[in-house]
């Protein structure tokens, strides 16, 4: 009887170790994926552009969006809501940002410890394209980013 439940526990200990081996992706520092990422977005990334985010929250729709924002040489032009169209009200413009914004976002949680922290990269152009900044159970924000447009 003993022996069953030491293999038992030493299964589940092998289960939970190759668990969290494969929750941490290829191995690489998630820094280094921002770094790369951050990288393929300098190189390839244009300077004009439309791109949508939407932010899954218990918040309001104004909060959630979601929200085109249009960037014209690297300088927002422009947010505005889908599918009305009305424009972001001041208060809110900053929970919608561009590409780079995103990429500061994340190094932002970095520095401040953010747990769990996960960001996911598009594989050519490198802008997130999915932001987790903490535990979803106690209402984290988590931004979709989809649909990048260039202009």
């Amino acid at each position: 009887m003993w022996r069953a439940r030491v293999s038992v526990g030493v299964t589940l200990a092998a289960m939970i170790a190759v668990l969290s081996a494969a929750a941490c992706g290829n191995g690489t520092a998630p820094s280094d994926e921002l770094a790369a990422a951050r990288s393929r977005w300098q190189r390839s990334g244009p300077a004009s552009y439309t791109v949508t985010i939407r932010i899954s929250c218990e918040c309001t729709q104004e909060m959630a969006g979601p929200v085109v924002v249009t960037v014209r040489n690297g300088t927002v032009e422009s947010r505005s809501y889908v599918p009305s169209g009305a424009a972001v009200s001041s208060q809110y413009v900053g929970s919608f940002p561009a590409v780079e914004g995103l990429f500061a976002l994340i190094e932002k949680a970095m520095r401040d410890g953010t747990k769990p922290l996960i960001a996911h990269y598009h594989p050519s152009l490198g802008y997130p394209t999915r932001i987790e900044l903490g535990d979803p159970a106690v209402d984290a924000p988590m931004y979709l980013v989809s649909d990048l447009q260039p202009r």
